[in-house]
């Protein structure tokens, strides 16, 4: 409610009604005859019902559909005219009564299908008008305020039927043919971008909630193609890689099993390519049992094909996945007499290096941590970048409904771009352009899903929420939206300082018995005050947010983040407004 009467407020300052007052009023009369059109195409299939007001008659709910498209300025031939005053003739003539559920759909099918799927186009056509009236910094904020309830709706559509209406919402939309009204400029790329970026969006949320199909796919071929489902099953099997085709770091000693990542060569059909490496680690299971467990290897297949489905949208900023392998023992020593020791129980997740410019195939990943220790600090705009394209990373990997639950330093990685010059070649950070990787835990935001319990390592704990840790007698907290956005939150700060959350707090991980006590630390009073001093106050405030949590992200600590969609929708729409639109409102 702060935000909508925040708004509200700007637009009464404006004096844009002042200026236009005649064409917003020409556009207000053009709006309520598309909405005269509505209600009568509502009421002929009862999706309305309408109580008469005295001394009004049910003729008086009837209006000639030529006469509201000529009202709207919407050109009709005469012909066309004709066909619609003869059929709208014979439609009041038979009541609803004495139609069958058949002719109904047959009428909606023949006739009235395109003239509704217009009749919606002019309702956009007439609203962007509106918003073309006012001035720019008021188009943006209604821009932003639209995406921003887009990602709230997308929230609410899960299964495939629901996704398939709002794709298909979304396309009579982008379609739409404009009828200008003079003196208005059209400027609709941003809104026709953010259109596109939602229903890649719901696609790929599609593609996401598929892999979770049992059975015959319940959906037809029309479904699967405005999806662009693929062949979701397909691609699932399709993503194991036989660890024979793989040669860990060619160039090196072979990989230390403490190593999260490492380079490899991938030979894929004779062509031999330049691959890098994310290991997940597993309890490998005793003779007898499958190993690595069933549901591991699901999970697995799941985050392989969703990492891997294209296209992926540029601002989720992951690493193409290009399959996994179990490093564990190959088939030829199943039932061998080598003890467990000798066997490497890890999966490794196999990521194409990115096409970036100035990005050479032999080029390392090197991770924030990393720079955070070797690297001088960069400009505040850097940091700032980096900290929005974070964020708006976790923002879209959420609204698909998945859940990271590794986001830290260490997961966060760039590709060098080789620069030359006349003093010989250097590397350059583009710290607008991070990779997000990691991906050994997490899975989909689903309240039937398993939660893997990561293992206690006190350098990764403290990034994690303290709910998620162990701390004395009572259970660990199923993991949800809000531990990543806890764990985001952590990164700023390291970002505000640009040094490791230990250094920064002045711990020694090793000495340290407990890593719940982080979050207090961080939300002390001295602490903020140098986040704000060193990167200002909108980002001390985003900061704060994402390590406060609860009311801070709209939400409270009894709401059920896995089951609601209403709270999932909530919490979107606050860590857009709160964090990531903050963070990208940053002028230094």
């Amino acid at each position: 409610m702060g935000y909508q009467n925040e708004q509200y407020e700007k637009i009464k300052e404006s004096n844009t009604f002042v200026i236009h007052r005649t064409t917003i009023l020409d556009l207000l009369v053009q709006i309520q005859c598309l909405f005269q059109e509505f209600e009568k195409a509502q009421l002929e299939y009862k999706h309305l019902k309408v109580t008469l007001e005295p001394n009004q008659s049910e003729e008086d709910l009837v209006h000639d559909t030529a006469n509201d498209s000529s009202s709207a300025h919407v050109p009709l031939s005469v012909s066309r005219r004709n066909f619609i005053i003869k059929a709208m003739k014979s439609i009041k003539s038979k009541t609803t009564e004495s139609l069958s559920s058949g002719t109904k759909r047959l009428k909606w099918a023949a006739f009235d299908k395109d003239g509704f799927e217009n009749l919606l186009q002019r309702f956009s056509t007439l609203n962007d008008n509106m918003t073309d009236i006012l001035d720019a910094r008021l188009q943006t904020e209604i821009h932003r305020t639209t995406q921003d309830t887009n990602r709230g709706v997308l929230q609410l559509h899960k299964d495939l039927s629901s996704l398939h209406r709002l794709v298909k919402a979304l396309d009579i939309k982008m379609q739409a043919r404009t009828y200008q009204v003079p003196a208005i400029p059209h400027t609709h790329g941003q809104d026709a971008s953010g259109l596109r970026l939602l229903a890649s969006l719901a696609k790929f949320k599609a593609f996401n909630e598929s892999l979770d199909t049992q059975g015959p796919a319940p959906w037809d071929e029309a479904t699967a193609l405005i999806l662009q489902l693929g062949q979701p099953d397909a691609e699932k099997a399709n993503t194991k890689i036989d660890r024979s085709k793989i040669i860990l770091n060619p160039h090196g000693s072979n990989p230390d099993s403490s190593d999260v990542r490492c380079e490899a060569l991938y030979d894929n059909g004779g062509i031999v390519q330049k691959v890098w490496i994310e290991w997940k680690e597993y309890d490998y299971q005793l003779p007898g049992s499958r190993s690595p467990p069933t549901v591991i290897v699901d999970r697995v297949q799941k985050l392989a094909s969703l990492l891997h489905h294209t296209p992926k949208l540029e601002a989720f900023r992951v690493p193409h996945c290009l399959g996994y392998f179990d490093n564990g023992p190959l088939e030829t020593e199943v039932g061998s007499d080598s003890d467990e020791e000798g066997v490497d129980p890890r999966i490794g997740f196999v990521f194409e290096k990115p096409n970036d410019e100035g990005v050479s195939s032999d080029t390392l990943p090197v991770s924030l941590f990393e720079l955070l220790s070797t690297r001088p600090k960069p400009r505040v705009t850097e940091r700032i970048r980096l900290a929005h394209a974070v964020a708006n990373c976790l923002l879209y990997l959420h609204s698909v409904n998945w859940l990271h639950k590794g986001l830290r330093s260490q997961n966060i990685v760039f590709f060098p771009i080789t620069i030359d010059n006349t003093y010989g070649g250097s590397q350059k950070i583009d710290y607008g352009k991070p990779y997000l990787s990691g991906f050994d835990f997490a899975r989909p935001a689903r309240s039937d899903e398993m939660t893997e319990i990561p293992g206690d390592n006190p350098a990764y704990n403290l990034y994690r929420h303290p709910k998620t840790q162990e701390h004395g007698f009572e259970p660990r907290e199923k993991f949800r939206k809000s531990f990543d956005i806890y764990s985001l939150g952590v990164v700023l700060v390291e970002l505000a300082h640009w040094a490791t959350i230990d250094k920064i707090l002045n711990i020694d991980i090793n000495k340290m018995r407990t890593t719940t006590r982080i979050k207090p630390m961080l939300l002390q009073e001295r602490q903020v005050s140098v986040i704000g001093a060193n990167m200002g106050e909108m980002y001390e405030t985003a900061t704060v947010k994402c390590l406060a949590g609860g009311t801070e992200l709209g939400i409270e600590d009894t709401d059920d983040e896995t089951t609601s969609d209403t709270v999932a929708a909530k919490l979107s729409m606050t860590f857009y407004e709160e964090v990531v639109k903050k963070l990208g409102d940053i002028k230094v």
